[in-house]
């Protein structure tokens, strides 16, 4: 069974148009020269600072995202594509050896950090690349009830993105109390042509906000904002304490 991220061209299609979530991260980092971005991805965030002059440091644990960042870059103009440099990385464990006005992980990335003890490594991470007193900016998902009691669901058809065949998706969620983690598994199938199966697998600690708050107090750090009109997410903005 593969990650989800293994396959960034059908990640970003079943993430195509999400963008409410951008203007809080621009809002954010307004006038901070170099941004840390952990789970840079295909550039979703990171591509935006860097066309209105910022540099991004985007760290990412997956090869693929990072070759779809790349590919991305290469329809930029050479000033923008400069701006980012990457880091294929745990962020647990990478150490940048440079501290940032601004750290960044969007879009619920504090939720592959699956036990508390991965969470607290991340967030001791967060701390030594941030200068005293700069920001660690992030969004959470809220835990959506739907979910948490599993579900199946199914495409009944789409062309592959990469390929072009006809294909079907099924995804299965399932969740565990008792860990708090939210496991969604991806089956595409092709419907024309000769293609073995695909199983994908993503797994996510779910967190609740008054949760989400008592986490960041316990590792040092004070949340200066929150931000609940960005759809599916609380946007967070925070200080070392």
């Amino acid at each position: 069974m593969d990650s989800m991220y293994r396959y960034p061209s059908f990640y970003d299609m079943l993430h195509f148009g999400r963008g409410s979530d951008l203007p809080f991260y621009l809002d954010a980092t307004e006038g901070c020269a170099r941004v840390l971005e952990y789970g840079v991805g295909s550039g979703r965030i990171a591509i935006p600072l860097a066309r209105r002059g910022q540099q991004v440091v985007g760290v990412d644990l997956s090869e693929s995202m990072l070759a779809a960042l790349h590919a991305r870059l290469s329809d930029e103009p050479d000033e923008v594509s400069e701006r980012i440099h990457t880091i294929c990385g745990d962020a647990r464990e990478l150490v940048v050896g440079e501290r940032f006005d601004v750290v960044t992980c969007p879009f619920n990335g504090l939720a592959h950090h699956l036990g508390l003890d991965e969470l607290g490594a991340f967030l001791g991470r967060v701390r030594q690349h941030l200068r005293p007193s700069g920001r660690f900016v992030f969004d959470v998902a809220l835990p959506a009830p739907a979910l948490l009691a599993g579900t199946c669901s199914d495409i009944p058809w789409f062309r592959d993105p990469t390929e072009g065949f006809v294909c079907r998706v099924s995804e299965r969620i399932e969740y565990d109390p008792l860990t708090q983690v939210l496991t969604i598994t991806t089956t595409k199938r092709a419907m024309e042509g000769e293609h073995e199966p695909v199983q994908m697998v993503l797994r996510l600690r779910q967190l609740f906000p008054a949760e989400t708050l008592l986490l960041l107090r316990h590792h040092g750090f004070e949340v200066v904002e929150r931000n609940a009109a960005l759809g599916d997410v609380i946007g967070y903005v925070c200080r070392p304490g």
